[in-house]
């Protein structure tokens, strides 16, 4: 199918274009508490087809593009539709010229990963019976769980020589916990990613799962206003929080002018706590235009050394074409978690939704459990809200020297603010 679409482009005398050739084998496990309730294998192939469009107006020179989607099945005709009216559309959209990277063919690359060692429902198994293994309170439990293990195939080619593939593995899932302590019947519910074998990363997670929504049948609701009390992230947050960084850094931030990052912009010059070192990582060997992905620092001593982004605007802001990053590594944390919840401070184990504004650097959100410590105790609260802006509350952080891991993140636990 992709020599039909190449060919089609070539008789249309369209001379720009991307392929994004994807093939998805999943094998899939769903438990009802700790015994299987269902088992499917799964194979889905997508077709990413994106063509450009030279054109002047008023002097000005411009690129369009229109991206397409194709699926097996689809006949010639078809085909021939979805592209005309993609090569029409384009027409109408003036991004200024830019160059498209030259590439050459490169032998299939493999990512390195455990997963790739066992079939995809040997994976799935292992990673359901670490998750179970956490599974032995009489007050907490698993409800039910899901999980899903993927094999992605890639194979990019494009107009200007680039022709490249990739395999990569995944595990993700989620799964439901549950507690009738004190008297409540709570139910909470939790999300894992991972590219590795992890299993001791989700055995981790599910013990404290466990542990939080047992606690949060008991917790009480949290005061009206928690405004001026340090936080404490915790886990996801974290990784949302450092996330902000890598949305700043992103040239398509960059070149409209809603973010001021550029190499050696001083993020931190303020800052009285520590200042995070992270490192951009790829999750894929090469990016969907073809791109090639690798280690890159994002930040070092709280100051910006490289931008990422799309061909486009990588190509708009004059940076080096590395593909757009969505993974990071954060080093440091040197305080232990016991030493972050010093009170007075409120930290956020779970929330219900939290988010982080890449514009204008506003966070928070609604928790479903927390833990207040002052006046010399702790105290468990649900529904309350927290919230702060990162401009002010990156002058005072202090990361935990302990770690959590996800497929998008690695780095501290947890970061106290304030």
């Amino acid at each position: 199918m992709r020599d039909l679409i190449i060919e089609i482009l070539k008789e249309k005398e369209i001379p720009v274009y991307c392929v994004c050739d994807g093939l998805r084998e999943s094998a899939e496990l769903f438990f009802i508490g700790k015994n299987i309730d269902l088992t499917r294998e799964k194979k889905a192939r997508e077709l990413k087809l994106t063509v450009y469009r030279d054109f002047e107006r008023e002097g000005q020179k411009y690129r369009g593009s229109s991206s397409v989607y194709i699926y097996p099945g689809y006949d010639r005709a078809r085909i021939e539709g979805l592209i005309d009216g993609a090569y029409a559309s384009a027409l109408y959209v003036e991004n200024p010229y830019f160059d498209l990277p030259e590439g050459k063919y490169e032998e299939q690359v493999v990512k390195d990963s455990a997963l790739k060692d066992g079939s995809l429902t040997d994976n799935a198994v292992a990673m359901a019976s670490a998750l179970y293994e956490a599974d032995h309170e009489t007050e907490a439990w698993v409800n039910s769980s899901e999980f899903f293990s993927e094999k992605e195939t890639v194979h990019i080619v494009t107009s200007a020589g680039t022709d490249v593939s990739y395999v990569k593995f995944n595990i993700n899932g989620e799964f439901v916990t549950q507690s009738k302590a004190n008297g409540n019947d709570v139910e909470l519910h939790w999300t894992f990613e991972y590219d590795t074998l992890a299993k001791d990363a989700i055995r981790l997670k599910c013990a404290q799962a466990l542990k939080t929504v047992y606690d949060r049948a008991q917790a009480v609701k949290a005061p009206a206003d928690l405004s001026g009390i340090p936080i404490v992230l915790c886990d996801g947050a974290v990784k949302d929080f450092l996330g902000f960084y890598l949305d700043r850094a992103n040239a398509g931030m960059v070149y409209p002018g809603y973010s001021d990052y550029k190499e050696g912009f001083d993020v931190f010059k303020d800052a009285n706590g520590e200042k995070p070192d992270i490192v951009m990582l790829p999750d894929a060997p090469y990016s969907g235009e073809g791109v090639r992905m690798e280690e890159h620092t994002l930040l070092e001593d709280g100051t910006v050394k490289n931008l990422h982004g799309n061909v486009m605007y990588s190509s708009y802001v004059g940076i080096p074409q590395i593909g757009g990053y969505s993974r990071i590594r954060c080093a440091g944390g040197h305080t232990p978690l016991s030493e972050l919840k010093k009170e007075p401070c409120v930290m956020v184990k779970s929330f219900s939704d939290f988010q982080v504004d890449e514009m204008d650097g506003y966070f928070g959100g609604e928790f479903r459990l927390a833990y207040l410590y002052k006046d010399g105790k702790e105290t468990i609260l649900t529904g309350g809200t927290v919230s702060g802006n990162i401009f002010e509350a990156q002058k005072n952080l202090t990361f935990s020297q302990e770690r959590y891991e996800d497929a998008y993140y690695e780095g501290p636990a947890a970061v106290r603010i304030g």
